[in-house]
């Protein structure tokens, strides 16, 4: 929040603001998709453990042998240590936690890129901007407070990809999804 409501100082902290939570959603994006590889291999794991033991009970059950009816227990009960495990870890749940503040710093996020296109508007209502900025800088801290922790790893992983541009596009790339009254240079493909 600016102290004096001007335009310049507005529009400083807008960008700043905008930065921050162009990290953070691609963080909290980045962090979901690493949930959703440990929710996939967890599955693979939980049908491989059901597979092995239910294999090795129709051995043990139609041959008798020993060594199947002590596999069939060791693996049952592997997978009853796997899902107890899964059950107090709750990937799926992190994934989804990081799907919805992805979705809420997603919104803040473009609410910050209109304010800051707002701010570099020839008829820029100062008075309107700073409410603007305060009513956002709210919800951003807001949003803040309630999302999970990330990981370096995560952090790491958006920072590469936001360096190789992965977030922006150019001016051909948006203007073969506008017709062709809103697109910057006539010759751009159509999609």
């Amino acid at each position: 929040m600016t102290a004096g409501g001007d335009l310049p100082a507005i529009l400083a902290c807008a960008r700043e603001l905008y930065g921050r939570a162009v990290y953070s959603h691609k963080t909290h994006e980045v962090e979901r998709e690493l949930w959703a590889d440990v929710v996939f291999w967890m599955n693979v794991g939980n049908i491989c453990l059901a597979a092995a033991t239910t294999v090795a009970a129709v051995i043990a059950a139609s041959l008798k042998p020993t060594w199947a009816m002590i596999l069939t227990a060791v693996l049952a009960a592997a997978s009853i240590c796997f899902i107890i495990w899964q059950a107090s870890f709750d990937p799926a749940g992190k994934e989804a936690q990081h799907r919805a503040a992805a979705k809420e710093l997603l919104w803040i996020r473009e609410q910050f890129l209109l304010l800051i296109a707002h701010c570099n508007a020839s008829n820029a209502n100062v008075p309107d901007l700073q409410r603007s900025l305060d009513m956002l800088t709210l919800q951003i801290t807001a949003a803040y407070k309630f999302t999970p922790s990330t990981s370096p790893k995560a952090y790491k992983i958006a920072d590469d990809r936001l360096k190789r541009g992965e977030f922006t596009f150019s001016d051909d790339e948006i203007d073969a999804f506008l017709p062709l009254a809103l697109r910057r240079n006539e010759t751009s493909p159509q999609p």
